[in-house]
């Protein structure tokens, strides 16, 4: 066999291979999307253009090859780094520091504005480049220059670890405790949300230096996660029948999401919100504020009440697509609008954990 037909073979194979996965593509739009594509839509996708037209088509779609995928449902393993997300925010770069990490160990306040790495400014550079500047091996250290919440400019250095995260972070910055969750992961965010209520319950006011009559929950960092984990936590502060939700998917397929028997919790809530609390987080939120159960404090929320599902397609890659609209318990969206907070802040005061959760005692 020649070098050139055996590498037209080779080549046919591989166009063969893109054709299914783009008619599988196309197939899974056209019947369970939550709005149907024109077919002259679908027909103009190609290979070099598929990211593009699933962008124009749902602006939430995403294509994933097969070793690039990572469930957003699931809960975040351990990795080496700082103990810290880096969060943009109109041009400016923000640290969302982990409880137990690195970064925290070092003095590095949650929402502390990134400046230097290693005595270079951040100024100007993509938000990719500073991340692989954070990242490095286990015991090596990075130099950060931050602007704290308040204003004050510090220096630190930081030592490169494994960590763990906690599906839900316990903070005390004040005289109330405060929970932090940053995603909604299936099965496992209410279990975790309980076990830590049970041990703050079990606490004396004494040891812990807070008090437990009230309870925030601080989602500013929260994208997200699985809805019905998201619906479940909600129904944690509601009665037995309330209305959570109802997904709207195409040609009038509603359900309503009941809260459930079990466990309830009374005590005055507050929710730290701002424009990174989104999808799942946004649900949950909305719903607690609609029943006048939990005040929330912060920012307008990002916008985004519809849930994306993630299809394996044969190749090994993964098609997400946006399924469903959620509606809140008064039949509002909060798509394009976001929330609306009980008490809205300014940005330097969003960044201000302390000053939150004192504004948090003020409203309740």
């Amino acid at each position: 066999m020649s070098l050139l037909l055996l590498m037209m073979l080779v080549l046919s194979a591989s166009c063969l291979a893109w054709a299914a996965p783009l008619e599988e593509i196309r197939q899974i739009l056209r019947e369970k999307s939550l709005k149907p594509p024109a077919e002259s839509q679908l027909a103009a996708m190609s290979d070099e253009n598929l990211l593009q037209k699933l962008r124009e088509i749902d602006n939430y779609a995403r294509y994933f090859e097969s070793d690039e995928y990572h469930s957003p449902m699931s809960r975040r393993e351990s990795w080496v780094g700082i103990g810290a997300d880096l969060v943009e925010q109109d041009g400016k770069f923000f640290l969302a520091v982990y409880h137990g990490g690195a970064a925290e160990l070092a003095g590095i306040a949650d929402h502390s504005r990134l400046i230097e790495i290693d005595g270079k400014s951040v100024a100007h550079v993509d938000v990719e480049s500073i991340a692989d500047s954070l990242k490095g091996m286990e015991g090596t250290s990075v130099s950060l220059f931050v602007e704290q919440p308040g204003g004050r400019m510090s220096r630190f250095q930081v030592e490169r670890e494994m960590f763990s995260p906690l599906d839900v972070e316990p903070i005390t910055p004040g005289v109330h405790q405060v929970l932090r969750i940053r995603r909604f992961v299936g099965g496992l965010t209410k279990s975790a949300l309980l076990a830590t209520l049970d041990f703050l319950g079990r606490e004396s006011r004494a040891a812990t230096g807070a008090r437990s009559d009230v309870l925030i929950i601080d989602l500013r960092d929260a994208g997200g996660g699985d809805l019905y984990e998201a619906f479940d936590v909600a129904g944690l502060f509601l009665p037995q029948g309330a209305i959570l939700g109802t997904m709207c998917r195409r040609a009038d397929d509603n359900r309503e999401i009941r809260s459930t028997d079990g466990e309830k919790f009374t005590m005055p809530m507050a929710l730290l919100v701002g424009p990174d609390t989104a999808s799942a987080a946004e649900v949950f939120a909305g719903t607690l504020q609609q029943y006048g159960r939990a005040k929330l404090i912060g920012q307008r929320t990002f916008g985004k009440c519809v849930t994306q599902t993630d299809v394996h397609l044969s190749d090994g890659s993964v098609l997400r697509y946006t399924n469903a609209e959620v509606r809140l318990p008064d039949g509002t969206s909060c798509s394009g609008v976001g929330l609306q907070p009980d008490r809205d802040v300014r940005d330097a005061e969003l960044r201000d954990l302390t000053w939150l959760v004192s504004e948090a005692d003020a409203l309740l």
